[in-house]
């Protein structure tokens, strides 16, 4: 597994190199051409990325989102790296072809790590995950970014150098920080839970949108108006635009961070959710069939037409009225969680003497319990399901008897029995041990205890 992961990492490498090498060849053609190179070697970062997610299995949501990242990342970067290297170079067209080449491998290489090591992002069948129209509105929208700003740089809208100190105002004001990450939040929180239908069918791309369209307007003008002092304007009503222009950099990489971290953590706590009421389903609908297992019920009203009719009236009435306690104290423990150990017990033995009229000299039950622990609790109705187990499992009869020992060692509650399985029959799907773990984990997050030797079958369930 080890050396996998290792040539796994190795050829993710190649890969980012390799991609990293067509940015330097574009660049090169493209200066050589006297053609700009900015869409195709968006595209370029856009496939080494999605390339690189897919090789380690991220959900596609994060897919988009280190799209994103890496698309803006390059274009951030790249306009202010080029620069010292070409002055090093003396205005040689290498110059952007080397920088492009450095920052896709960067990007590449940090992707790589990143969604190798992130394994709560990794794509499994509970992954929350956008539908294709989702998918396509995200990378439209880094494409349509990423044009806009293009055509601007083109346009002339931005001075040389403009773009920087804009955002440096920015960072320089409390307000405009404040409304880039509060406002952000608020949308990523709040929009989602609109029930309108094109937002409840398009997420992502209605708090993309809103973000896009609001929050950096709110921020130029906060820097505009220079408020909360409104002294004087700090900037001319000529540079509004490029102060719209810096803000959306930064309110891209924020609200990026604000849907990664919603998303991660409403995934993995739905998860959760969802596995805590399946098992507790499952557990609930193994304790619902021991209730009204046809099997038990049938044995129970045949036992007892073998009473009526040897006239053994006073075994009869009490084996009835233990019946009848079973199942009145199964139907009032239904929906509790713990039930004290004490009730347990009792329970169980009233279990275990219905199952003696059945087998009256195959079966030794034995109970030793610590009495200082009969005020603790365990999950319902699991001793009784192990001791069914027991006996449905192994053989019982006179020449060969089947025992079992309850008893208490610490914090735990120790249910032991011979091992003499049964050659014919059912085998054991272990349905009923997963539900008492599940059940033991999801209430006191404390597991069971599971061990078999070659003459005993040995539970240790925690008292708690």
């Amino acid at each position: 597994m080890q050396n996998m992961a290792k040539t796994q990492t190795a050829n993710n490498t190649l890969i980012v190199l390799l991609f990293a090498l067509l940015h330097f060849v574009v660049a090169i053609v493209s200066r050589m051409l006297n053609y700009y190179d900015d869409i195709p070697l968006t595209v370029l970062t856009i496939a080494m990325v999605i390339v690189i997610s897919i090789r380690n299995n991220m959900r596609i949501e994060m897919m988009a989102i280190l799209t994103l990242v890496a698309t803006l990342f390059g274009f951030v970067v790249g306009s202010w790296l080029w620069k010292p290297i070409d002055s090093i170079l003396s205005g040689s067209i290498f110059a952007p072809a080397i920088s492009t080449l450095i920052i896709s491998a960067i990007s590449g290489l940090a992707i790589d790590f990143f969604s190798r090591r992130s394994k709560r992002y990794h794509a499994d069948n509970h992954a929350w995950r956008p539908s294709a129209y989702n998918v396509v509105g995200i990378a439209l929208s880094i494409l349509i970014l990423r044009m806009s700003y293009i055509v601007l740089s083109r346009a002339e809208v931005l001075t040389d150098g403009e773009l920087l100190s804009n955002m440096l105002q920015i960072m320089a004001s409390t307000w405009a920080l404040l409304t880039l990450i509060a406002g952000n939040i608020l949308i990523v929180l709040y929009i989602p839970k609109l029930k309108w239908s094109i937002i409840k069918r398009y997420p992502i791309i209605a708090i993309l949108t809103l973000s896009a369209l609001t929050i950096p307007a709110l921020v130029a003008l906060i820097i505009y108006y220079n408020i909360p002092t409104f002294d004087s304007a700090i900037i001319g009503s000529n540079d509004f635009i490029s102060t719209i222009l810096a803000a959306l950099l930064f309110d891209v990489f924020i609200i990026t961070a604000c849907i990664l971290v919603r998303y991660s953590t409403s995934t993995r706590s739905e998860l959760l959710e969802e596995r805590e009421l399946k098992r507790r389903s499952e557990y609930q609908y193994e304790r619902l069939k021991q209730q009204i297992n046809p099997h038990f019920l049938f044995n129970s009203l045949g036992i007892l037409d073998y009473l009526v009719q040897e006239h053994e009236t006073e075994r009869a009435s009490a084996f009835i009225r233990k019946l009848a306690n079973m199942y009145r104290y199964m139907l009032n423990n239904d929906q509790k969680p713990l039930v004290k150990l004490s009730e347990e017990i009792e329970f169980t033995r009233m279990y275990v003497d219905l199952l003696k009229e059945r087998f009256i000299s195959g079966m030794v039950v034995e109970i030793d319990i610590d009495s200082s622990q009969n005020d603790k609790h365990v999950v319902p109705c699991a001793v009784q399901l192990l001791v069914e187990n027991a006996t449905k499992h192994n053989i019982v009869s006179a020449e060969q008897p089947l025992t079992i020992n309850i008893s208490t060692e610490g914090d735990m509650l120790v249910v032991r029995n011979t091992l003499q399985l049964r050659t014919h029959g059912q085998p054991s799907t272990h349905l009923g041990l997963k539900n008492i773990r599940h059940q033991y984990i999801d209430i006191t997050r404390r597991d069971i205890t599971i061990e078999k030797t070659d003459t005993e079958f040995i539970v240790k369930l925690p008292i708690v």
